[in-house]
């Protein structure tokens, strides 16, 4: 078997960061294989094929090395000012070039495989296994991106339907036309909106969601000046402090969105205060809410939305999908009203799939039913340490593996954003480093 010091499992943004965070080290002589079968940096957040989808972060926010915050407003040069939000695909380029530079240095290797397993082997070292072979590896990232939206609260007959969509991020909208219902509301079912506007479409768009509400608006607003004290004994205790400091701050002329981007860095560690039930509770009542205010769509995807509606093309409703029978759909409203739409194309936009969608990856599910990995007891991802080591099914850190990206939010309270997937890599990068330090270290001390 062909061996190396660290495999990534992964080449999207959150893969494509620790090797680059890796190849930036001091460090010489250790070995790198990248496993992805697709182009690399494209993952599901820049993977569309429509250019037309905008970052819904400014590119000044945008570098992958938190070191270097100009490196992406360097690398766009003209094409996009630091403070506009550029395309999606045009930053999938940037990552993506990032990783062909990675991988050409000696010692790095893209594998373009999927990876099927990843168990224990002799000794600390891991059996990665592929379709065409095996490898070992003494460290393991799992870097595997976004599990598709979870359609388990779909009625089977809307799956199986024809115009179903089930991964609103890659699919290529140039085919959809007429009637287009859309579950989910927040930022993906916006930019269906903006795709289906780029590809011609001339037809009706139907958004269903709990509540009805979209994603609030960016705007040019002065940076707050202080960092929020907020309370974090419950989750009602720092909702209350919250809007006591947006009260306070626009009394001093600030904007609510300065405060929710001053409070954004301490968010983490925030939520690390409350106690499971409280996180339990945060996840069931308010995590809606922050992801409105903090997730902001720009105001040129929002304008699109609002063309459609000023066009009598849009129409949004509060409930949820009660059935489908021969092609019609049943909308409960939440009002108690009922109806009856007859869509060409349903996309599924409920957000970021859970651990149940999890299982659907043969590699995550065979890990979770050997006890390598484990769920968190939320059900919204994976479980890891501080320094995001996986834990398996006995509740252990395992020596060796690491999870970043959005299968760690059963351990995070935000890992689908590049400022935070950012520093996730960053620690990785830097555990995986000082774990080949020591064997080093202790390697000589023996000799």
């Amino acid at each position: 078997m062909t061996e190396f010091d660290v495999a990534i499992v992964g080449g999207g943004f959150s893969g494509c960061a620790v090797a680059a965070h890796l190849a930036r080290s001091p460090e010489q002589g250790f070995s790198v294989a990248l496993f992805e079968p697709e182009p690399l940096g494209r993952g599901a957040a820049y993977g569309s094929p429509h250019r037309e989808l905008l970052l819904n972060t400014r590119a000044f926010q945008m570098s992958l090395y938190g070191s270097d915050p100009d490196h992406f407003v360097r690398w766009l040069g003209p094409r996009a000012g630091r403070m506009e939000f550029a395309s999606r695909r045009l930053y999938g380029d940037y990552v993506a070039e990032i990783a062909e530079h990675c991988f050409s240095r000696p010692r790095y290797e893209r594998v373009p495989e999927r990876v099927e397993s990843v168990r224990r082997g002799i000794g600390d070292r891991f059996i990665v296994e592929t379709a065409n072979g095996c490898f070992f590896a003494r460290s393991v990232v799992l870097a595997t991106g976004n599990p598709l939206p979870n359609d388990d609260f779909l009625p089977l007959e809307v799956r199986l339907h024809a115009g179903y969509v089930a991964d609103p991020w890659r699919f290529d909208y140039r085919a959809v036309g007429g009637q287009v219902l859309v579950i989910g509301s927040g930022l993906s079912a916006l930019d269906v909106v903006v795709a289906l506007k780029s590809c011609g479409h001339r037809g009706h768009v139907h958004i269903l969601s709990r509540h009805r509400r979209f994603p609030e608006v960016h705007a040019d607003v002065a940076p707050y000046d202080v960092v929020p004290a907020l309370e974090a004994s419950g989750a009602g205790a720092l909702l209350r402090s919250f809007r006591r400091h947006v009260r306070d701050a626009a009394a001093r002329g600030f904007d609510w969105r300065a405060v929710v981007d001053a409070i954004r860095p301490e968010s983490e560690a925030l939520w690390r205060r409350l106690s499971q039930p409280e996180q339990r509770r945060f996840e069931r009542h308010l995590r809606g809410l922050w992801e409105r205010h903090r997730h902001r769509a720009p105001i040129q995807v929002d304008a699109v939305a609002q063309a459609y509606r000023n066009g009598g093309r849009l129409n949004a409703y509060a409930g949820r999908l009660a059935g489908m029978r021969r092609g019609t759909v049943t909308i409960a409203g939440r009002d108690g009203t009922t109806i009856a739409l007859h869509p060409d194309w349903i996309v599924n936009c409920s957000g970021v799939g859970r651990t149940s969608a999890m299982v659907r990856d043969r590699l995550l599910r065979g890990m979770l039913a050997d006890g390598t990995i484990s769920a968190d007891p939320r059900g919204v991802g994976l479980r890891a340490t501080s320094s995001l080591a996986a834990i398996n099914s006995q509740g252990s850190p395992v020596s060796g593996l690491w999870i970043v990206g959005p299968p760690a939010r059963g351990s995070r309270f935000e890992a689908t954003t590049v400022p935070e997937l950012r520093a996730m890599a960053e620690l990785v990068a830097s555990q995986i480093l000082n774990a080949m330090r020591y064997e080093r270290w202790e390697g000589r001390q023996q000799a």
